[in-house]
């Protein structure tokens, strides 16, 4: 099971990256690597469902895939308030995308605390790029980045 779980971290760990960079470089995340993303995410949880035989496939996913609607709902609608009181979208949709896959990959738990992470770093670099002025008032950067630390960081919660 260690092999596994190593197996699976690199693997998240280079798609997050992949995600990242291509955000940063584009402020867009392509669908390829969404699916990527979310079928690797289901690939991990078949493994994790064969190492525990207590569990149930078809519950956990449907437990997932309510989790999923769960976080794609609360994230659109930061977007659409965003939107609507500023102008401008405070995330993308694939952002909203990325959070909400992820929740595949870790506990549902754990996918709210990827969230506070995500916007509380997300947050320090906003407030250090306005405080440096590198940062113009409602100026939009990309989100991938911290959504991935946030992810990496539960992940590695979840397994210690």
């Amino acid at each position: 099971m260690i092999f596994i779980n190593i197996f699976f971290t690199l693997l998240l760990l280079y798609i997050l990256y992949s995600i990242s960079i291509e955000d940063i470089n584009t402020m867009l995340i392509s669908e390829k690597k969404l699916l990527f993303f979310g079928i690797s995410g289901l690939i991990y949880l078949i493994f994790f469902v064969l190492s525990i035989e207590k569990i149930n496939i078809y519950d956990l996913i449907l437990n997932k895939l309510s989790y999923m609607l769960i976080i794609f709902i609360m994230m659109y609608s930061i977007g659409i308030i965003s939107y609507t009181f500023y102008g401008k979208k405070a995330l993308g949709i694939g952002d909203i995308k990325l959070a909400s896959i992820s929740t595949i990959w870790i506990s549902n738990e754990l996918s709210f605390i990827s969230l506070y992470i995500s916007f509380f770093i997300s947050a320090i670099y906003s407030l250090q790029g306005r405080f440096n002025r590198k940062l113009k008032p409602l100026q939009q950067y990309p989100f991938a980045p911290f959504l991935s630390i946030g992810i990496l960081c539960s992940w590695i919660i979840d397994k210690i």
